[in-house]
């Protein structure tokens, strides 16, 4: 059983396009702009209907697998487990579909942990990579032991403002495919012109989009939560670059019969 990206309307993210490229091969004919609304929605109802899943126009554990299939598109997973909630929450539902989430969590060198774990489990070609803990405005929790629970911790919130942890992140690079993106799942991340900061900074260095959420997140219900945001997001595209353009950019899926 394979992991997952939850996707329903009104998504506005990387994630999104790349769906409207895998249901434009089975013969939708969407414009790839990566926001999920009306004519994305009835796409896959579309897709959904003939091949007796439930047709609710949403993109999930039993959807997802049937659109991507025959696509090398991994997912992977960086949870924080300074909380220990999140393994109850996250690195449980992750794993109980079929996920291997790497696991950090009350390090000294977090960042330099996560992404050295996250670079020997990389199967190549990643289409997805989430990070999963606890943020706020212009934060995303790596655990490094200096009480980064906090918000108005300085370690934390200025972690990725280092020249040393900006170039630990540019050996993310190689893991990526073409259709490579970044989400953060915590709360708030993406809120403000410091989330937006965070975002850039992310993004031009490891070379693909980084999103993140700009409320809190409290999940879509049982089973969903590391999966999907509740509420808006905010997506910033590597050199100043937009979504949109970056999305009708992914190369095409070939044409093919999906199961």
């Amino acid at each position: 059983m394979p992991n997952y990206p939850l996707l329903l309307r009104p998504d506005n993210f990387p994630a999104v396009g790349v769906l409207q490229k895998l249901l434009n091969r089975g013969g939708a004919r969407l414009t790839v702009d990566a926001n999920f609304g009306p004519r994305t929605r009835q796409a896959v109802i579309d897709f959904q209907r003939p091949r007796g899943l439930r047709a609710d126009g949403i993109v999930g554990l039993d959807t997802w697998p049937r659109v991507s299939a025959l696509a090398n598109l991994p997912i992977m997973d960086c949870v924080d487990v300074w909380d220990p909630l999140l393994v109850r929450d996250t690195e449980a539902p992750l794993q109980g579909v079929g996920g291997n989430p790497s696991v950090i969590g009350g390090m000294c060198n977090g960042v330099e942990q996560a992404i050295s774990m996250i670079r020997s489990a990389s199967p190549g070609n990643v289409f997805l990579l989430r990070f999963h803990g606890h943020g706020a405005p212009g934060v995303a929790s790596v655990a490094t032991g200096q009480g980064e629970l906090d918000p108005n911790s300085q370690e934390r919130s200025d972690i990725f403002s280092d020249p040393r942890i900006l170039s630990m992140l540019a050996g993310l690079r190689s893991i990526f495919g073409p259709y490579g993106c970044i989400q953060f799942m915590h709360c708030q991340t993406g809120r403000g012109r410091a989330g937006r900061s965070l975002l850039s900074r992310i993004a031009d260095v490891v070379g693909v989009p980084a999103t993140a959420a700009v409320d809190d997140q409290f999940g879509l219900g049982f089973g969903n939560l590391p999966f999907g945001y509740n509420g808006p997001t905010v997506t910033v595209v590597p050199n100043g670059g937009n979504l949109a353009g970056w999305a009708r950019s992914l190369p095409d899926f070939p044409g093919m019969s999906v199961p």
